[in-house]
């Protein structure tokens, strides 16, 4: 039990050493923070997350039922879809350790696409914890994917 608990926190640990922060421009040179603007329901329902400092933002829909996830890349004015060359991938932390998985362009497969999707068994979970990857405009940015939390 106690060997398995070390082992998630190494690998937690792994990974936030890994990501370096929140915002990582090319050369390493570290930025500012991105946050979560979780408050805030996205024009698809979805959790906002904030990419750099208003550089774009990220909804994220999640179904813990089917494991699936989309991501819709939208401008600073959360309205007008910004499109990625490359797709984004998501780095989870799980029980059984870190897992990267790999999106697929939904609006636009094999070209530059602004809404991204994955399913996966790691993601049938209630708030899933981990960083959402992706290259803007020549920078990489590392938002965490953070869990909404309902408050009464």
């Amino acid at each position: 039990m106690m060997k398995k608990a070390t082992t998630v926190i190494l690998a937690t640990l792994l990974i936030c050493a890994c990501s370096g922060g929140d915002e990582h421009r090319e050369g390493g040179e570290s930025g500012p923070h991105s946050h979560s603007h979780s408050h805030e329901a996205g024009p698809h329902g979805g959790q906002i997350l904030e990419v750099g400092a208003h550089v774009a933002h990220l909804e994220v829909i999640h179904s813990e039922e089917t494991g699936k996830m989309t991501i819709y890349v939208l401008g600073p004015d959360l309205k007008t879809p910004v499109t990625l060359a490359k797709a984004p991938q998501l780095k989870l932390t799980t029980a059984e350790g870190p897992k990267v998985l790999a999106t697929q362009a939904e609006d636009a497969p094999g070209g530059a696409a602004s809404v991204f999707i994955v399913t996966h068994d790691a993601l049938k979970v209630h708030g899933p914890e981990g960083r959402i990857t992706l290259e803007l405009n020549g920078k990489i940015y590392n938002p965490d994917l953070v869990h909404h939390h309902e408050h009464e």
